[in-house]
């Protein structure tokens, strides 16, 4: 028996030939099976994708930038399940680094709803029982106007708009403190 996969024009194919022994007298005769598996294929590949942009969404890649300073930059939807993830991230980054400031930097986040909102301010309030604080970087203007719609009080946060002015002030800071 043997197994083949071709394409054609945009079809991929799969064959099975087989010599047909037995069935007549004369040699060298052979039966064939083809199945077209092109929506298999595109499936398979629809999943991978699929697959693909969930391990990246969920992704929390903590990035220590200086001493005592860790980035955590997040791109994506933020729902509950990943909010809890970012606590982690950030609590275990903060204890690895021995962090004084983590910087969150949500550019990359397009909507941000009560739950994640609280979640943000319990994790920044769980960094500052570790002894560091929480930074917030790159509030989008939509966001922005949520927070103050919801009534969520980020007194206790300091935010800046972007990453960048967010590490040159805890640099700043730092030097200061040298």
């Amino acid at each position: 028996m043997q197994n083949l996969q071709t394409r054609l024009a945009s079809s991929i194919f799969e064959m099975w030939i087989v010599p047909s022994s037995g069935m007549t007298s004369d040699s060298g005769r052979l039966i064939g099976v083809a199945l077209d598996m092109t929506e298999r294929q595109a499936l398979q590949e629809q999943i991978i994708t699929a697959q693909q942009a969930a391990l990246r969404e969920l992704s929390t890649p903590l990035l220590p930038i200086a001493e005592g300073v860790v980035v955590l930059p997040l791109i994506g939807s933020i729902d509950t399940r990943r909010a809890q993830e970012v606590t982690e991230a950030l609590l275990d980054g903060v204890a690895t680094y021995n962090a004084h400031t983590a910087i969150m930097d949500i550019t990359g986040v397009q909507m941000v709803d009560t739950q994640v909102a609280n979640s943000f301010i319990q994790a920044a309030q769980a960094v500052r029982l570790l002894g560091a604080q929480v930074m917030l970087t790159g509030i989008q203007p939509q966001i922005a106007q949520t927070l103050v719609q919801l009534g969520v009080d980020l007194g206790t946060i300091q935010t800046r708009s972007t990453l960048q002015a967010g590490i040159a002030t805890v640099l700043r800071e730092k030097l200061l403190v040298l």
